[in-house]
């Protein structure tokens, strides 16, 4: 084995040893990696996925170093896991990387190596299938609810412009701000979009609405942003419901969704004619009185049409949701939304 081969296989070697200048390296390029891993996405360039990629490679080498720090100092692997908990992971590490080492390094169960490197293998699959096939989305804002919630955090999967269709529910890029949206999209290129009275036209023909109920949730601060939601139902005391009109409206190929309304007569509610240029999109949110979307240009802060450049993904499954300001807060959890398919 080459000296080469060595070094390559002490980074992967969960029944290895770290020293403590080792172990604080690995964590700096970790750290630097991320955040050059964000700044390439967010300035939308080409060389964003193999950032993501970095990341997913440098996550391999950062477990791997954690154990080897804990082995170090003659303790179980198993205790780098705590780095796995928002927020307190990250006193985990810097507890572990500052571990004195003992004289006598523990080793590794063999059994428990042998899960560990198979368990390494798949998280490194997992990153590096991140940079092609699919992207996490984590839902700020109520702009689409009821189909997102605010804490929903779900699953898109890449998709070509191609491979479009009406009705999903995709993320893209702003053209200008670079942050990322999602909406849904109704207008396709060469369609004509306009609102009249609250109810979608596309081509002429209104997408059909039928009334659904009453949508409620507790007038309280959601989500990290703290953000309360606007009620249809007025100004209402905090903890007291707040209620949105619901229905189902019906796109042009069947495809049904429900939306909520807010506002009589909502800024949106009423529009000029759109026609959707070739190469874009019209985007809209399920909340309509509640969505800065493709009914507003982007010179007054709104969407705009939507290039098939910007476009990123299409929403798939939730695969977690919390109400709370804490993802730690379990109480806040949404437990019935969990694996929740987006239609």
């Amino acid at each position: 084995m080459t000296d080469l081969s060595r070094f390559l296989w002490s980074l992967i070697d969960l029944n290895g040893s770290a020293s403590r200048m080792r172990g604080w390296i690995v964590f700096g390029l970790f750290v630097a990696t991320i955040v050059l891993a964000e700044l390439l996405q967010a300035s939308g360039s080409a060389w964003a996925s193999v950032g993501l990629l970095a990341v997913g490679l440098i996550s391999i080498v950062w477990i791997v170093a954690l154990v080897q720090r804990l082995h170090a100092a003659s303790r179980s692997g198993y205790w780098a896991g705590l780095t796995g908990i928002p927020f307190a992971g990250l006193v985990a590490s810097i507890v572990i990387l500052c571990l004195p080492p003992r004289d006598v390094p523990r080793r590794g169960h063999p059994v428990a190596r042998r899960v560990g490197a198979v368990a390494l293998v798949a998280l490194g699959l997992l990153f590096l299938s991140r940079a092609v096939y699919w992207q996490p989305y984590w839902i700020p804002t109520e702009n689409m609810k009821p189909t997102l919630l605010v804490g929903d955090f779900l699953i898109a999967t890449r998709i070509k412009p191609a491979d479009l269709q009406r009705g999903d529910v995709v993320v893209f890029r702003h053209a200008l701000t670079g942050s990322d949206y999602i909406k849904r999209l109704v207008g396709l290129p060469g369609d004509k979009i306009q609102m009249k009275d609250g109810v979608l036209h596309i081509n002429g023909v209104a997408a059909a609405q039928e009334a659904a109920g009453v949508f409620e949730e507790v007038f309280e601060p959601q989500g990290p942003m703290r953000n309360r939601p606007r009620c249809e139902n007025g100004a209402v005391d905090e903890g007291a419901i707040c209620k949105k009109s619901r229905f189902i409206e019906t796109l042009p190929e069947g495809r049904k969704h429900a939306i909520l309304n807010i506002d009589a007569e909502g800024s949106g509610d009423n529009t000029d004619m759109f026609t959707v240029p070739e190469g874009q999109y019209f985007m809209m949110g399920d909340n309509r009185d509640n969505s800065n979307d493709s009914r507003y240009e982007q010179s007054v802060g709104g969407v705009g049409f939507v290039p098939e450049a910007d476009i990123q993904s299409r929403a798939r499954i939730i695969l977690f949701s919390s109400a709370g300001r804490w993802i730690a807060d379990v109480t806040s959890w949404r437990w019935h939304r969990y694996l929740e398919a987006v239609e």
